[in-house]
């Protein structure tokens, strides 16, 4: 990073902290200047990390598992823990061919749609070898509006009770369309997290990676080994290979 840059995000942050920390500044404001912040610190794990496995070959990779670390694979994340510090919006610093199985879980809905996420799953393909495998897991979306078309109020108290129940903001779900919305914009609720930018269900999972070049696309079957067991509940997980 070069200088001017370093110093003028130094001055940014600083300058959003303390608009943060003033009683002028708006819940708009305060929104924007969080984001703002967030990002800024991410740009600096991405640009302050030391890239040293970017030339290394690793059988078994995982993308943006936060604290779901797995052993045995290269884990990449913007945060730690992971292996390699490295902001995937930004492409995938790994050889190509180099992959024998990459792991994705809760993360795509976590990255802007459609510029990250084709992205990402573009560079994914790049990275594996022939006959190399991906699988993604993401929040299931069908489920959660599928609920609503038929107005299945028990379904829709079920996905609330488990996925909220613990959170404290079940005094917002007031009708069906919260729990949509919630699922869309999950974790909005918290300025400690990254919102949800995109839902996804089995076809347009099944989509990405066709269009991506991708064949034998087919759902996975949860192996609790690799996956986070508290995932398995309300996700789809699809696998393909290259």
């Amino acid at each position: 990073m070069q200088m001017n840059t370093k110093n003028n995000l130094a001055g940014l942050e600083k300058y959003s902290r303390q608009l943060l920390s003033s009683k002028d500044a708006t819940h708009g404001l305060g929104r924007a200047l969080r984001n703002l912040v967030r990002e800024i610190a991410l740009f600096k794990n991405h640009t302050g990390a030391k890239h040293s496995h970017t030339q290394r070959r690793f059988p078994r990779v995982q993308i943006g598992g936060g604290t779901h670390y797995l052993r045995g694979f290269l884990n990449i994340d913007i945060n730690n823990p992971a292996d390699l510090i490295y902001d995937v919006r930004e492409g995938i610093p790994l050889p190509n061919s180099s992959v024998q199985f990459l792991f994705c879980e809760h993360f795509l809905e976590h990255i802007d749609y459609p510029a990250s996420v084709k992205k990402m799953i573009k560079e994914a393909h790049r990275i594996l070898i022939h006959g190399g495998k991906i699988v993604i897991g993401v929040p299931d979306t069908a489920l959660v509006i599928g609920a609503y078309a038929k107005k299945d109020d028990k379904k829709l108290k079920e996905y609330t009770k488990k996925w909220y129940g613990k959170r404290g903001i079940l005094k917002h779900f007031n009708t069906a369309i919260d729990v949509v919305n919630y699922h869309m914009r999950d974790m909005d609720d918290s300025e400690k997290y990254a919102h949800h930018f995109w839902g996804y269900d089995q076809e347009k999972l099944e989509s990405l990676l066709k269009r991506a070049g991708f064949h034998h696309i087919q759902i996975w079957k949860f192996n609790s080994a690799i996956a986070n067991p508290k995932r398995k509940f309300g996700s789809i997980y699809i696998e393909a290979k290259k």
